[in-house]
């Protein structure tokens, strides 16, 4: 998804909608929010209620002004819209994205936050059928500290454990950051989200993975787990096949998991669908 970011042809086009006020106290409400001003938009949602107009009303770009500021990651302006009643389900014109699939898609965490708890939807859906945490999922990797380090290190996750993908246990929504307990003290050293398994390594080379399993994707053997009988809701290292060899780096697809040894060594495994795993 693409959103044009030339100011001059944006202003133009704001200026063409007929909704741009060029003197006095009154400004448009999209380019205020563009530009980061707090104390415009505020002189902005003033004129915009004593017009009587709509807060949640979309520019010539299919956006919300609460779409813009989300982009923009204004967080004190994001606040204010909401406070003002601007809706965070409200969907663009273009992707039916809401303002939360905005958020996580340009990793603006802390504006994803606040419309959580102004009660975005985690569950809705883009005109290709993606939830908000859909746009997030990919590889997420964080060095803690060098080496030498020996200090056990946190993981949390939150939003959709529909497929038990969260590591916590919770199949339901996580709207808040949950510690995921079950990785017995381990330190961290690469983690790997999909939308229905999530992977771990450790600094020891050891590859964890949680979720719904159905196609092997987990890397378990137990035919209940890999005939989607039985999910697996809480971290469990995979050994099969693997011996003793350390693993190096890890991906998560939709359907498939693929690894790389220290050794130069690649394995996959889950559903060959499209020919993923060869």
């Amino acid at each position: 998804m693409e959103v044009a970011n030339c100011p001059h042809a944006q202003k133009q086009n704001l200026q063409a909608s007929g909704r741009k006020v060029n003197s006095g106290s009154q400004k448009d409400l999209w380019l205020v929010v563009r530009d980061g001003s707090l104390n415009d938009v505020e002189s902005a949602l003033a004129s915009l209620k004593k017009s009587g107009g709509n807060i949640n009303l979309r520019n010539t770009f299919g956006l919300t002004p609460l779409h813009l500021a989300a982009w923009r990651n204004h967080i004190p302006i994001v606040r204010r819209l909401l406070a003002a009643g601007a809706d965070p389900d409200a969907r663009d014109g273009e992707s039916g994205w809401s303002s939360l699939h905005r958020a996580l898609h340009f990793g603006h965490l802390a504006v994803a936050s606040i419309l959580l708890q102004h009660g975005a939807s985690i569950t809705l859906e883009d005109s290709k059928s993606r939830i908000p945490v859909d746009l997030l999922s990919g590889n997420v990797f964080q060095v803690f500290g060098n080496e030498h380090d020996s200090v056990a290190t946190e993981v949390f996750s939150w939003g959709s454990g529909a497929n038990y993908q969260l590591g916590t246990g919770n199949a339901h929504i996580q709207k808040l950051p949950c510690k995921v307990d079950s990785l017995n003290g381990s330190i961290i050293k690469l983690l790997s989200a999909a939308k229905f398994h999530s992977v771990a390594l450790t600094d020891l080379g050891e590859v964890y993975t949680w979720g719904f399993g159905r196609g092997g994707r987990l890397g378990h053997p137990d035919f209940d787990i890999h005939s989607g009988q039985a999910a697996v809701i809480t971290p469990r290292q995979v050994t099969s096949g693997l011996g003793s060899r350390r693993v190096m780096a890890i991906a998560a697809a939709k359907h498939h998991t693929v690894i790389a040894t220290q050794g130069g060594e690649v394995f996959t495994w889950g559903s060959n669908r499209g020919k993923t795993c060869r």
